[in-house]
């Protein structure tokens, strides 16, 4: 549905097509050398307007790895700033259609793309202001109406653009876990598509196919979110909490920190909306920090949300307000030091990529990250694990290249009617084979498998002596628990949010708003607990310890021994398929130190749901 809400790529021409004849023939024909000041501005103005057009179609060809795209966006940041500060101070005579004409709607979409280019950059520097931003530039223009009489100039093109500006308003509202507006954004969106579709009566449903992603999508959240005694869905933390970010001693070591990340959904059949799965929105809010917008942010809020102050009394920036980020005191984090010091790993985005697409991205940041850095491989992708005979014998079947997880096909390969023994070939081309990661190995490597052939993964050879970790999902779940397919992955949703996984697996779906909240605290003091028991392991293996130095690492890290052992403890859970596995070995005994299954056993009694568990009482637990 990308091409739906996107129009195929970022940067796309809002004065082609059909519209181009509309929005043109509704503006006054005026001459380039006139010497009345009103048409200079008029002019000036559609300067702006085309400018700006050209630089946002071209952000499309900026590529998307490698560290020369901040530029062009800034450029372009420069140039909407110009046009919107422009429109705000010539209003009237723009509308004026004796020298312009301008039209609401066309007000709307400067603010729209605005949002767009904040959305944007927040996915190219994972600073989550930048959300913020974008959310009030979409606000505004719902608040203000912009788009509101679209349909009365009977042009689908503007109806679409409307339609495509709900969907990236929903979009921003998820990641910043704003449900109360998406309902409602929801509605309106649902009234537009059938007005839409009765007025228009297009060829295609994909508007209706982006109703039900979106409908599916935020099902799946309300099924592993209980509710309260009142039905009012119960909070959750979705990032990490500032507060709780270690503290180290100075041993004289660098730090390492987790640079970059690749985050996968290659799964077939997943829930998804646009080109974001739910396991993959879950991983990249648990790869953020909670945002610490600046206090003067709280007045920049974009066009002003009194319709009543009329059109002569417009938006409320200044000319503080639009400044492009990276401009010193325009942006909400203090400037371009901070969007290039990053505090949150830099994250890739791939939905289903075939096998080359995934390759070139992991040696681009391979490439990028430093000696002292870590790349993160986050693969939420079905299995692949047919057995091939090869010239050799087994021996191929016992180097690392007997199976792994799946990659999307080529849409080319699979066009072609192959040889009974090439088809038999395809699972194995088309699958990241645990061995096509050794090169990669070279620099720090943390990969989170979540697949149902995730153990390919567990003997990994050791071949450059670097920093590597593996993450592994169970391959199984017990029948008696829920199908987890209608609400993403259990074992991501443990390292995103274990409070919600435990909810799940212990079928709470109400609890009295006090008890969940003694819950969440209940599980955060588990996780000092652990996080203390690893600083406290004499026998952790150093790979173990490096990591830890990461706040997010060590997060994924704790919440992995908070998922092993209560699903140890849960007596659904048996057989050895229903567990997660790691690589290099952990230490047995952090999982089962009597501090931390005492405090298991007060969780699951608090929750009500102590029957569904067997965890020894700890005979030498502290009182």
């Amino acid at each position: 549905m990308a091409d739906a809400i996107d129009g195929g790529h970022l940067g796309e021409t809002e004065h082609q097509g059909p519209l181009a004849a509309t929005s043109n023939s509704d503006h006054a024909a005026f001459s380039p050398g006139s010497a009345d000041p009103n048409v200079v501005i008029a002019q000036e103005f559609q300067y702006l307007v085309e400018k700006s057009q050209q630089l946002f179609a071209g952000l499309r060809d900026v590529p998307p790895t490698g560290r020369n795209w901040q530029p062009y966006f800034q450029r372009t940041f420069e140039v909407y700033q110009k046009l919107w500060k422009f429109q705000q101070m010539h209003r009237s005579i723009l509308e004026n259609k004796e020298y312009y004409g301008l039209k609401r709607w066309e007000i709307g979409e400067v603010a729209s793309k605005i949002g767009q280019l904040y959305y944007h950059y927040y996915l190219r520097t994972s600073e989550t202001n930048y959300l913020h931003e974008s959310c009030v530039f979409y606000e505004a223009v719902r608040n203000r109406q912009y788009f509101k009489d679209v349909l009365e100039a009977n042009n689908p093109a503007l109806v679409i653009k409307k339609l495509r500006y709900y969907a990236r308003f929903i979009v921003v509202c998820l990641f910043l876990n704003r449900y109360d507006m998406i309902r409602k954004l929801m509605e309106e969106l649902t009234a537009l598509v059938d007005e839409y579709t009765k007025t228009f009566n297009p060829n295609d449903s994909e508007w209706n196919v982006v109703l039900s992603e979106i409908s599916t999508f935020l099902e799946a959240q309300k099924k592993t979110t209980p509710v309260d005694l009142d039905g009012n869905a119960l909070i959750a933390p979705s990032r990490l909490q500032v507060e709780r970010t270690p503290k180290y001693d100075k041993d004289g070591s660098t730090r390492l920190r987790l640079q970059e990340a690749i985050l996968v959904g290659n799964y077939q059949n997943q829930i998804k909306f646009s080109e974001l799965t739910l396991d993959m929105y879950r991983l990249l809010q648990s790869l953020e920090r909670e945002p610490t917008l600046l206090a003067s942010s709280g007045r920049r809020g974009g066009p002003s949300d009194d319709a009543a102050a009329g059109d002569k009394k417009e938006e409320a920036h200044n000319d503080e307000a639009m400044k492009p980020p990276g401009v010193s005191g325009g942006n909400a984090v203090g400037g371009d030091n901070a969007a290039t010091r990053r505090t949150n790993p830099h994250k890739y985005l791939l939905y289903r990529p075939t096998f080359a697409q995934l390759m070139y991205y992991i040696a681009t940041t391979f490439k990028d990250i430093s000696d002292n850095s870590a790349l993160l491989l986050y693969l939420s992708a079905d299995g692949s694990k047919r057995a091939v005979k090869s010239d050799q014998g087994d021996s191929v079947l016992s180097s690392g290249y007997s199976g792994g997880v799946a990659t999307a096909v080529n849409v080319k390969y699979a066009r072609k009617s192959p040889e009974k023994a090439e088809a038999e070939q395809t699972p194995l081309i088309h699958c990241l084979h645990p061995n096509d990661l050794i090169p990669f190995t070279r620099k720090p490597m943390f990969v989170i498998v979540d697949s149902t052939n995730s153990i390919a993964f567990k003997e990994f050879p050791k071949v450059f002596g670097q920093l590597l970790v593996f993450l592994m999902s169970p391959t199984e779940y017990p029948a008696s628990i829920k199908d987890n397919t209608q609400i993403g992955s259990l074992f991501t949703l443990f390292l995103h949010a274990p409070v919600k996984a435990f909810a799940f697996i212990s079928d709470l779906t109400e609890i009295a708003k006090d008890v969940w909240e003694k819950c969440i605290a209940q599980i955060s003091t588990v996780e000092t607990i652990i996080g203390d028991l690893f600083d406290k392991e004499p026998a952790l293996d150093n790979t173990y310890k490096r990591f830890l130095q990461d706040d997010f690492l060590r997060q994924f890290l704790i919440r992995y021994v908070l998922c092993d052992a209560l699903l140890h403890a849960h007596n659904s859970f048996k057989d050895p398929q229903h567990f997660p596995s790691c690589f290099p070995a952990l230490v047995p005994t952090i999982a089962t130190a009597p501090e931390l299954t005492s405090k298991l056993q007060e969780l699951t009694v608090m929750a009500g749901v102590a029957n569904l568990y067997t965890i020894a009482a700890p005979t030498d637990a502290p009182p």
